[in-house]
C-alpha cells in the first residue's frame, strides 16, 4: 500500500487513472495535523490538500490534534490502521521528540511511520510585539540583559525548530529570555499581538502578514542572506546579532 501512495503522490496529473487501476483510494483520506489550526503547518496542509484530494479523487479530511509538541497527533496516526488512509504532517519537533522523550514516546518515531514526501523548508523570522522598545537584534540583546527574566519568547512546543533556534540564540548571546511553549503557532501569535508575549520566531508565511499590517515587528531572519517574500527583513547578522541559521521543515508521513 505504501508503494501505491508514493507513486500516486509522485505522478501528479496521472493520479486519477493510477488510483483507479489499483483500487486506491476508495474512501476519504484523513490528514492529521498535530498542531492548532492557523499555524504554518496547518495553513500549508490546507493549501495543498484540495488539489491532492482532486488528484486522488477523494476528499482530504483534516483533523487538528494539538498537544505535547506534536506527540498526541503522532500517536493518533501511529495507532491508525496501516491502510494508506491516514497521513500525518510533522515538522522538526517530530525529530527532536525522539531525543527529548527517548524511551517515553507511545510510538517509535522512525519505525511507526513511513516517509511520503518533504513538503517544504522555510527559514525562521524573529518577531517581537509592538510594545517592546527595541528596533533591532542588538537592542534586543541589550534590553534583555538590562531586564533579566522580563522578556518571554513563545514557540509551538518544546523541541520545535523555533524553540531550539531561540535557545541557541539565547546561549550564544547570553540574552536573558524565558521560553513559553504553546500548542501551536497560532495561540502564541495571538498572545504576541495582544502584548502578553514579547517574542516569537516562526516562518515568514505565518509572521509576515502581521508584520506588514503593523501588528508586530520583524527584527531578523535566521539566515545568512535575506529571503524571498521578506526581503525587507535583515539577516540576524545585519541586525546586530550572531550569524545563526535556523529553519524548519514540513514532512508527510503515513504508517
Amino acid at each position: 500500500m505504501r508503494k501505491i501512495i508514493y507513486t500516486l503522490l509522485a505522478l501528479g496529473i496521472t493520479l486519477p487513472a493510477l488510483a483507479n487501476a489499483q483500487g486506491y483510494p476508495n474512501q476519504p483520506i484523513k490528514l492529521i495535523i498535530p498542531f492548532a489550526a492557523g499555524g504554518p503547518s496547518d495553513v500549508l496542509a490546507r493549501g495543498f490538500s484540495p488539489k491532492l484530494g482532486e488528484n486522488l479523487g477523494q476528499p482530504i479530511i483534516i483533523e487538528n490534534k494539538p498537544g505535547a509538541n506534536s506527540i498526541l497527533g503522532a500517536e493518533l496516526a501511529a495507532r491508525a490502521a496501516p491502510d494508506g488512509y491516514t497521513f500525518l504532517t510533522v515538522i522538526g519537533a517530530h525529530a527532536a521528540n525522539a531525543t527529548l522523550y527517548a524511551g517515553r514516546l507511545p510510538y517509535d518515531p522512525v519505525k511507526s511511520f513511513a516517509p511520503v514526501s518533504l513538503v517544504g523548508i522555510a527559514p525562521l523570522i524573529m518577531t517581537v510585539n509592538n510594545n517592546l522598545p527595541v528596533k533591532d537584534v542588538r537592542e534586543l540583546i541589550a534590553y534583555t540583559k538590562a531586564n533579566p527574566g522580563k522578556v518571554s519568547f513563545g514557540s509551538s512546543g518544546v523541541g520545535a525548530a523555533a524553540h531550539l533556534t531561540q535557545e541557541l540564540f539565547k546561549q550564544v548571546t547570553q540574552a536573558d529570555i524565558v521560553h513559553v511553549p504553546y500548542k501551536g503557532t497560532a495561540p502564541a501569535l495571538n498572545d504576541l499581538m495582544g502584548g502578553s508575549l514579547q517574542m516569537l520566531t516562526d516562518t515568514p508565511s505565518a509572521m509576515m502578514p502581521h508584520v506588514r499590517s503593523g501588528k508586530i515587528k520583524a527584527l531578523a531572519v535566521f539566515s545568512n542572506k535575506r529571503v524571498p517574500g521578506a526581503t525587507e527583513v535583515p539577516t540576524i547578522a545585519e541586525a546586530g546579532g550572531p550569524a545563526i541559521d535556523g529553519s524548519t521543515w514540513v514532512l508527510f508521513l503515513t504508517q
